[in-house]
């Protein structure tokens, strides 16, 4: 297996459980939505009618009409999407959050970190004498992950 996928033809593999070079529509629905897109049961079946599936059950996706959707999307906005995973903890926007409650975002919502991996991340970012972190340094360290 060649160690320099991209993460469509990944997803597509991991999701194409039977290894027929197929995806059921359900599968590349979730293929899909595992890629970061955050897409409604519609938005999938606009996509699937754009690339010229069959939303039905009997709809299958091979790897050119997968690349097809996926390219169809809007690039992921990363720090637009951590924006608004701490605003959700930043109720105030103050621009900050507390250590312990961005531990508890990301270690029990989403795609979890574990609590050693916490305790790396925690390790780089700049925490301030009040037990805070701030946004802008937040995003900084993990852009560059």
């Amino acid at each position: 297996m060649a160690h320099n996928k991209d993460q469509v033809t990944e997803a597509f593999e991991l999701f194409d459980s039977d290894g027929d070079g197929y995806l059921l529509v359900s599968e590349a629905a979730s293929a899909i939505r595992a890629l970061g897109h955050i897409l409604t049961d519609a938005d999938i079946k606009t996509l699937l009618h754009r690339v010229g599936v069959d939303a039905g059950r009997a709809g299958r996706v091979d790897m050119s009409k997968f690349r097809q959707m996926h390219g169809s999307l809007p690039a992921q906005n990363y720090t637009r999407q951590l924006e608004e995973a701490f605003k959700t903890v930043d109720k105030e926007g103050s621009g900050y959050v507390m250590a312990s409650e961005l531990k508890h975002l990301l270690t029990n919502m989403g795609d979890r970190l574990s609590d050693d991996d916490f305790n790396l991340l925690l390790e780089e970012l700049d925490i301030d004498s009040n037990g805070r972190i701030q946004f802008k340094e937040f995003v900084r360290l993990l852009a560059v992950r």
